[in-house]
This record gives structure tokens, sequence and C-alpha cells, in this order.
């Protein structure tokens, strides 16, 4: 296939395509192995602004969603979807990835806007043949309406991108892998895409409110006032650090730049975190009533319990957070 039966697909085309996969068999070791309509395709490149993918790993594996609901209705295994949403990263080399899916990758990793149109367009498709919310969520929050951004990328400061890219590279080197300037800026989209899945696992982690005091406006769409940020922060953290969901944590604005600047952290206790002050912050609650209100009462929970998220906090990031950032 060519880059224009995705990049021009339309909404008829994809009714078609549809179509053809609720008209599949369930996966079977006997199946044939069924290549990925531009429909799955696009979708599975959409999927990598949500979440971080990797493939392998055998069958018992725990996908991220939405890879377990699309895998379903697609009729694939998940670790198929996986692959796919992989090959999508635009760096040649240590993937399977086709040269369309590279090209592909690389323009929906530069272009938040075709990723959006692509997305309702093969959104309104399914709607058209019967498929609902249920079996197809719409997980960029785009289906009526919105804009398309990349959550999380006022952490990424452009120094520090530049040098995570250039070990990369370096690495890269030491391989023999693929090293030219179309690679080096594949691999900051990369970065920058990833960053805008990890936002997202931990906005859904905290269910898409702030963990400190529980603002949210409730509808999952972009952009939002939500923040995720990292409790060890982006630049002091290694690849994988980078993208763990336990290194993370949902708030508005006002607590994240708290937390952020180390005016507050979180001490771990056995069945919740405890938010403790530092002196400036105190004095400040205690001296300014405006200050007090976003600090204290309803304003703040002292305490978070930890069956707020799904995937608890890591002591090992709070550690280093208290250690290093609070002041």
């Amino acid at each position: 296939m060519s880059l224009s039966d995705y990049l021009d697909i339309t909404i008829a085309e994809a009714e078609r395509q549809w179509l053809e996969i609720l008209s599949r068999q369930e996966p079977s070791e006997n199946r044939p192995r069924i290549k990925h309509s531009p429909v799955e395709t696009l979708l599975a490149g959409a999927v990598r602004v949500v979440a971080n993918v990797r493939a392998g790993g055998g069958g018992g594996r725990n996908f991220p969603y939405p890879v377990p609901e699309l895998a379903r209705l697609f009729r694939r295994k998940p670790n198929g979807v996986a692959s796919k949403v992989q090959n999508l990263s635009g760096v040649p080399g240590r993937n399977r990835g086709a040269t369309t899916d590279i090209e592909l990758g690389r323009l929906l990793a530069s272009d938040p806007d075709l990723v959006a149109s692509t997305y309702q367009v093969i959104l309104a498709a399914a709607r058209n043949v019967g498929i609902g919310t249920e079996r197809l969520p719409d997980f960029l929050g785009l289906e009526h309406g919105g804009s398309m951004v990349l959550l999380g990328q006022e952490e990424i400061d452009p120094h520090d991108l530049e040098d995570a890219v250039e070990q990369e590279i370096q690495q890269r080197r030491l391989e023999d892998l693929e090293t030219d300037s179309a690679t080096e800026r594949a691999l900051m989209q990369m970065i920058r895409v990833g960053q805008s899945a990890f936002a997202s696992e931990v906005m859904r982690n905290f269910g898409d409110a702030c963990a400190f005091c529980g603002f949210t406006l409730g509808d999952e769409r972009r952009p939002t006032l939500l923040r995720a940020g990292h409790i060890k922060p982006w630049r002091n953290s290694d690849h994988r650090e980078r993208l763990d969901v336990a290194n993370g944590i949902a708030a508005c604005p006002t607590h994240d730049a708290a937390f952020d600047t180390g005016l507050m952290t979180l001490d771990s206790a056995a069945d919740h975190l405890a938010v403790r002050f530092s002196p400036r912050l105190a004095s400040a609650v205690r001296e300014n009533p405006a200050t007090a209100r976003h600090f204290t009462g309803d304003g703040l929970r002292q305490r978070i319990d930890l069956t707020l998220a799904v995937v608890t906090p890591a002591d090992r990031y709070l550690a280093w957070h208290r250690e290093r950032v609070f002041d």
C-alpha cells in the first residue's frame, strides 16, 4: 500500500474496511496471518499518543489501554496490535516495521492534526456501521470536537531533549544502526510522543482527576487543565523511569507546581500518602487566606488514599523527591 491509502482515507473506504474486520473469525493458531488494514494501522498510530506499548513477552502479558480493546475489535491477539504500534515509531532498525510503517510513523508523530483528522474519519465510519463506544472507545477524546495535543511537553526542557537524543544516537552507532538526520528527528518526536503517552497513562491511573484535590473536567477530552508530572523529574530519570507510570502523579496546575518546585512532598504510609509542606508554604498558608484556600480544607487532601490510583507511586521515586526536590 502507498501512503495515500492511509492519509487520504475517506469515511466510505473506512466503512468498507470496518465491515471486513467485523466479518473476521476469532484469532487462532491455524488462521492465516491477515495484513493490517489502513484503519487498523492508523488507530495503532493514534495509540502511541496515549500509551507506551511494548510487544513480545508471551500471551500472559498485560497490555495498556486501549490495546486489549482494539485487539478484541480487530479479532487479533493483543501482541499483534502492540507490534504494529511499535512498528510505527518512525525509527528504523529495532523493529520489523516496513518502509511504509516507518514513513507513516514519522508523519503521524510530527503532525498531531493528521492524527486527529484520520482518527475522526475512522471513528465516524465505525459508528456508521454500528460499532459503539463499548467496542471502540474514544481513547483520544476527539470524537465530539477538541484539538489534538501532545500532553506533558512542558516537562521537557529543549536542552534535556537534545541530550537524550544524542545519547540515543551514540547507542545506535554502537549497534551499527541508522543515524541519519531523518532518524535523529524521528527519535526526537518519539521521545515527545512517549512523554504524551506517559502523561495520558498517569492521568488514567488517577481517574483523570487531581490526586491532591480531586479537580477534574470529567470528560476525558483534550486539551485538559490536568498535568501529569514526574515524581523524579524527567531530566534526572533514565529512559525507563521517564515512561514508568509509578513515577507519575496527576495534579491540577496549582498543586502540580507546588509539588514540582518542592513546596510540598509526599510521605509513604501503610494505606495512604501524607502531604507535607515546606516551611515556606506552611508560612504562606498561615498568613494568606487566598493561599490557604488552595492548601487547606476542601482545597487540598492532607492524605491521598492509595486506592485512588491503579498503580501506586513507587517509594523509590517519592524518596528521591523528598531528598532532592523538597525544600
